[in-house]
């Protein structure tokens, strides 16, 4: 039929997802029902653990040996030259194969769907009859363009059997297949079942991007350092000959040991559970983090041998010592991306691990202990802001002023769709915009394209610091092109006109006031002209973005970080 990039089965066409191939339009099956027998599998206890899954099969190491099941859909299509409607799996017109012409068809363009991710062919038949009934028990539907224009009141479906039509021009319009759907049908075509839905339905276009919107998790697989576990744990472990000695004499000695060794009494009861074993550091998305950022902000460090993992830190331009702590150079840098789910209708930027429940499900059998992934090996270069400068900019700028409307929308959109609110702070929008000034420049100098370049955002009150890297095993991979500007005088000038291109926009003076009449979008001076990348570049979906933290853009401010120094 047709074949897809492991890259391509995470982020576009994944199980739920619409794939136009060359001849037919096709619905991507769960992925518990494709051939994966032979792909390898990653049981990293950290992810396994935060995914509650026992491993990941990964896609891309043996990609010809994965077969990805489809079925069709639409299941309704059309002829191009007679315009005869049939919703049986058909290659070839029937109408027109009777007059000895072969002619393709071509599968509807509508579809509807509800925010629950169920789906379904747009119900031709019913909305020409609307509450009649039709004189033949095996209607024939023709679709009747009247027009050149393209819209849709040009366009309309009438049936051959009792004459009876109906204009297609109000069928996107909310609440337009209320009549006709009275609630949703819980149809999941990809897992082959349905489901109760009390939601209504709505028509779309089949190739729209809310469709499908995949959620897809990011780890990084680098070597743990010691700072990385929570203390108690490693006290424990390290003293527990000690520890089982003492709690055998008697709990009056066992608690002198906790003591001796500094221990709060109150964690006596988790103590002993880490001694008999029935007690495991609890690993969540966040402690990844933290543990992501406590290797990167580490010396050299050469585990190509294991993890695959190598870096080291290069030398600071004097011009640039005021703003960054330490820059690091990472050679090699290998990262894990698991598809969790996706969304559909109401797009969600991004997920905590909290509200994954809340997606549309990939697996057909609800105990399925694995999920599909990619594993790619990439460079990057990471950014250690200076602690001290940054706080002094918190407490001395005026940030808050302009930063406050902007969280509020995020939080505002997040509610909306009934998530909680994120504790968002200013410097999180400052890490976030220098993030994509930085990839923007960086794109023009590597020899990566933008869409090849990734941002890992470390904020929160004992991180701050920014990865910008790439992972692209398909096409572009570690090319070298990304770490070669990490060298002091190749990185200052690109840092420079990195900020220069911030002070700037073609929707100046909208854009730097950041009061856009309709934005809809958490952002303040940020828009599609200066500082917007990729959406799989970016890991906020392009919010929470304002370039005037980054410099003084307007008269009168002064909540520009790198002018403090300058």
């Amino acid at each position: 039929m047709g074949s897809l990039r492991p890259s391509q089965l995470l982020y576009h066409y994944g199980p739920g997802s619409i794939v136009d191939m060359m001849d037919q339009s096709v619905m991507v099956m769960a992925a518990d029902l494709w051939d994966t027998r032979y792909a390898p599998q990653e049981k990293d206890e950290r992810i396994t653990r935060v995914l509650k899954i026992d491993h990941i099969k990964l896609l891309n190491e043996r990609p010809k040996s994965v077969k990805v099941r489809a079925r069709e859909f639409p299941k309704w299509k059309i002829c191009p030259k007679c315009n005869m409607m049939t919703d049986y799996k058909n290659k070839y017109c029937h109408f027109c194969k009777q007059k000895g012409e072969g002619i393709e068809l071509y599968p509807s363009r509508f579809i509807v769907a509800c925010k629950h991710g169920h789906i379904q062919d747009f119900p031709y038949s019913e909305w020409v009859h609307k509450d009649k009934a039709c004189t033949s028990d095996t209607p024939v539907l023709k679709f009747i363009r009247h027009g050149n224009s393209g819209s849709l009141s040009d366009l309309s479906v009438q049936c051959v059997k009792c004459k009876e039509k109906q204009s297609l021009g109000t069928i996107m319009q909310k609440g337009s297949l209320q009549t006709i759907i009275k609630t949703c049908s819980g149809e999941r075509p990809w897992l082959d079942d349905t489901e109760s839905c009390s939601e209504s339905m709505e028509t779309y276009l089949r190739g729209a991007s809310n469709i499908y919107s995949p959620a897809v998790t990011s780890f990084l697989q680098i070597p743990l350092t010691e700072q990385q576990s929570d203390p108690l744990f490693e006290t424990v472990n390290e003293n527990k000959t000690a520890l089982k000695k003492a709690r055998e004499i008697s709990n009056e000695m066992f608690s002198m040991q906790l003591m001796i060794l500094g221990l709060n009494e109150l964690d006596k009861e988790k103590i002993i559970k880490i001694l008999d074993g029935e007690f495991d550091e609890e690993v969540t998305y966040e402690s990844i983090r933290k543990q992501e950022w406590n290797t990167l902000i580490q010396g050299e460090i050469d585990d190509s041998h294991n993890t695959g993992y190598k870096s080291d830190v290069v030398e600071i331009h004097d011009e640039m010592k005021p703003y960054f702590s330490s820059i690091h150079r990472i050679e090699s840098l290998p990262e894990i991306q698991v598809l969790q789910g996706f969304t559909r209708i109401e797009y969600l930027d991004r997920f905590e691990m909290s509200e994954q429940k809340d997606l549309v499900p990939i697996m057909k059998n609800k105990n399925t202990n694995w999920l599909p992934g990619i594993r790619n090996h990439g460079e990057g270069i990471f950014f250690q802001f200076d602690e001290n400068t940054l706080k002094d900019w918190e407490r001395n700028s005026d940030h808050r002023r302009i930063t406050q409307n902007t969280i509020t929308r995020y939080n505002r959109q997040r509610d909306q769709l009934g998530y909680a609110a994120l504790p968002i702070k200013s410097r999180h929008l400052l890490l976030h915009t220098f993030s994509h000034a930085l990839i923007k420049e960086l794109a023009a100098h590597s020899g990566y394209s933008t869409t090849a370049l990734k941002e890992r955002i470390y904020c929160s009150d004992v991180m701050q610091g920014v990865l910008i890297y790439t992972a692209s095993g398909d096409s572009e991979g570690s090319l070298g092109g990304l770490i070669e500007q990490a060298h002091p005088d190749k990185l200052y000038p690109i840092f420079i006109r990195a900020l220069e291109r911030m002070m700037y926009c073609s929707s100046d003076p909208n854009c730097s006031e950041g009061e856009f009449k309709y934005n809809s979008s958490a952002n303040g001076a940020a828009c599609h002209s200066c500082s917007y990348v990729s959406e799989t570049s970016c890991e906020w979906g392009n919010q929470l973005l304002d370039r005037r933290l980054l410099l003084n853009i307007n008269p009168g401010e002064s909540v520009g970080y790198f002018n403090i120094y300058i």
